[in-house]
């Protein structure tokens, strides 16, 4: 599971918002695995069953990405927000119960606010929060190494973004006219 965090947090730091059908399959695979991994593990026989219920996870998510944008980026933005203020809380050494649930719904709402005023970096932010938090876990880091990678990740994720992917203007096409002389049937 670390290899695939560790694969799926470079994808989302490099093409997350361009690909962003990907990065909700992507976080709806995160999701659906770790549901499947601490919920369901002990009824999933054999344990290859995890990883289609995850896959299935992330074909809903890419589905939703695809025909509901708006509203699948949205849900996306709560979720992400949320579990990464979670992680963040974790790196902190926040580990009481009702301050974990405060800093998921607090983190969710930043990110749900993000997406509705600020959609494209949003998904920028969004994307290589999202990867950081994966590639950091994926590690195993913690504490102060672990924030200062993860906000190093996050940093150039929306580099890496913002300028791979940046909408070039398109070059104008120049056309020469050439007048053609026309006769002037009277004068004949």
């Amino acid at each position: 599971m670390n290899l695939i965090n560790l694969v799926l947090g470079f994808i989302l730091l490099t093409t997350g918002k361009k690909l962003y059908w990907l990065f909700t399959a992507v976080i709806g695979f995160v999701i659906g695995l770790a549901l499947a991994t601490q919920y369901f593990h002990l009824q999933l026989n054999p344990p290859w069953l995890i990883y289609v219920v995850a896959l299935g996870a992330g074909v809903i998510g890419a589905v939703l990405g695809i025909f509901l944008q708006r509203l699948a980026i949205a849900l996306v933005g709560f979720i992400v927000g949320g579990y990464g203020a979670l992680y963040l809380a974790g790196l902190f050494g926040i580990d009481a119960q009702p301050s974990i649930w405060m800093a998921f719904i607090i983190g969710g709402i930043v990110g749900l606010i993000l997406v509705a005023s600020l959609f494209d970096w949003a998904l920028y932010m969004l994307s290589s929060w999202a990867g950081a938090t994966l590639v950091t876990e994926a590690i195993g880091l913690h504490a102060t190494l672990g924030l200062i990678v993860f906000f190093a990740l996050f940093v150039l994720g929306m580099i890496v973004q913002a300028g791979l992917f940046r909408e070039r203007p398109k070059k104008k096409i120049v056309t020469v006219r050439q007048e053609v002389p026309v006769e002037n049937k009277e004068e004949k």
